[in-house]
């Protein structure tokens, strides 16, 4: 049996769920559209001092710029944050907390180049990029991903150099392809209960899974970032990874899976 205290506030869930779903009317607002800002690799060990690491960074910024599912910050203002800070890669989590405060950018991606071979025989050439993104509101890690690939010359006079970057450009495509490889969603945040979870009311199609990760808006200006925790027909819990003091109206977009 529930107790009066449960169910007064399964009855204030839903009345604020009632709320959100008559108050947003017949037409969806359209999602917010988190900035995020690609930072350079760290170079491979085999081929150091060719800006390889800068090269895959600018792979992953055209493929994500392509996908158009987040606003890019543009690479030459990423490089000069870089240089007035003096930082380069590796980049600690909180110097891209920091960075990415500067850029006005919740999410940030930075990586390495794992492998980067040229057979010069064979004219080919085979890279292995990896990435995580990062929300920096609050540091936490939402997804890696990793893209493979390999370019030969075939029967094209080019350079070992643009061998390296024909194999960049399809493994940034497919490490930015397993990062978005979701449809677009989010929702709206209804309430924050007293144990911290918040409460989102999401549509049905496409919805949310456990262990998405979504940035919050208020206002247009990110807010703070969640991990859905439970979904259900009724509603959807989510706990916080950076920001607190969530509030009914608020809207998350989903940024990770």
């Amino acid at each position: 049996m529930r107790s009066p205290r449960q169910s007064v506030r399964r009855w204030l869930i839903g009345a604020a769920l009632v709320a959100a779903a008559c108050g947003s009317g017949a037409d969806a607002p359209e999602l917010p559209a988190p900035r995020v800002a690609v930072f350079d690799f760290t170079e491979p060990a085999e081929r150091p001092g060719r800006l390889i690491g800068r090269r895959a960074a600018d792979a992953v910024f055209a493929a994500l710029a392509e996908s158009a599912r987040w606003r890019t910050v543009d690479r030459a203002a990423v490089l000069l944050a870089c240089a007035d800070e003096e930082l380069a890669p590796p980049f600690a989590v909180g110097h891209l907390q920091m960075l990415g405060q500067r850029l006005r950018a919740p999410l940030a991606l930075a990586g390495l180049v794992q492998v980067c071979e040229v057979n010069a025989t064979r004219r080919s050439a085979q890279v292995t990029v990896s990435a995580e993104l990062v929300e920096t509101l609050g540091g936490s890690s939402l997804a890696a991903a990793r893209g493979v690939a390999s370019a030969r010359a075939e029967g094209e006079p080019l350079a070992p150099a643009q061998l390296v970057d024909r194999a960049l450009a399809e493994a940034a495509g497919d490490l930015v392809r397993a990062l978005t490889n979701f449809e677009p969603t989010g929702g709206q945040v209804v309430t924050t209960l007293p144990d911290g979870r918040v409460v989102l009311d999401v549509p049905e199609e496409p919805g949310l899974r456990v262990g998405d990760a979504l940035l919050v808006f208020r206002g247009g200006e990110p807010a703070g970032a969640l991990r859905v925790e439970a979904v259900s027909l009724t509603v959807t819990h989510a706990r916080p990874l950076a920001g607190e003091d969530f509030r009914g109206g608020d809207r998350a977009v989903l940024v990770a899976r």
